[in-house]
């Protein structure tokens, strides 16, 4: 009886101790923010564009205030392109949008493409087809720096049709995330 007594203090004391560490220091947690579009991209020049803060899509610019993101056809409307806002950028391995595995760190040490890409090299790994990788990303909001991941798919040889699954951002600015990444509460777990 005693040393079951004893057990259940040690548990309690241990969540106690958790517990007001958890909250003590809650703001040192980064947090990690999602969205699931599940959007064609149109395949034509103005393609479609996305705040990835508020998650508002648009068919042109004007139509998305803020907007970071902008994959669309290019002038023969068959080939897919990728479009940034001013700070924003792809990650980039000798001149190539690189498709990441899962895993794989996007932060301020990744090397980024910036602007509008439409060249056969930049866009070559999307255009011949894209599926379960992800575009590691940054971009700035109020003059600070975000990373993040969009897992985008894409139909060679073309890059058409082409749709934006979902993605998700670091919210602390200057914070580097882990492509694949996801909060435990959009997580699915089965116990077996």
């Amino acid at each position: 009886m005693y040393n079951k007594q004893l057990s259940n203090r040690i548990v309690l004391a241990t969540l106690a101790a958790v517990g007001s560490m958890t909250v003590g220091t809650t703001s040192a947690y980064a947090a990690v923010v999602c969205a699931s579009p599940s959007i064609a991209v149109p395949q034509n020049i103005d393609g479609m564009y996305i705040n990835l803060v508020t998650g508002a899509t648009g068919t042109t610019g004007s139509s998305v205030a803020g907007w970071d993101f902008n994959p669309y056809a290019s002038n023969t409307a068959t080939l897919l392109s990728f479009n940034a806002a001013t700070g924003s950028g792809y990650v980039s391995s000798g001149g190539v949008i690189t498709p990441l595995a899962g895993g794989t760190p996007v932060g301020a040490s990744s090397t980024y493409l910036t602007g509008i890409q439409t060249s056969p090299t930049a866009m070559g790994s999307y255009r011949a087809g894209v599926s379960g990788q992800y575009l590691g990303f940054r971009f700035t909001e109020g003059g600070n720096t975000y990373y993040g991941w969009i897992n985008l798919t894409s139909v060679g040889p073309n890059g058409f049709p082409a749709s934006l699954n979902n993605y998700c951002y670091e919210n602390t600015p200057n914070t580097e995330i882990t492509a694949g990444t996801t909060p435990v509460s959009l997580q699915q777990f089965s116990i077996e």
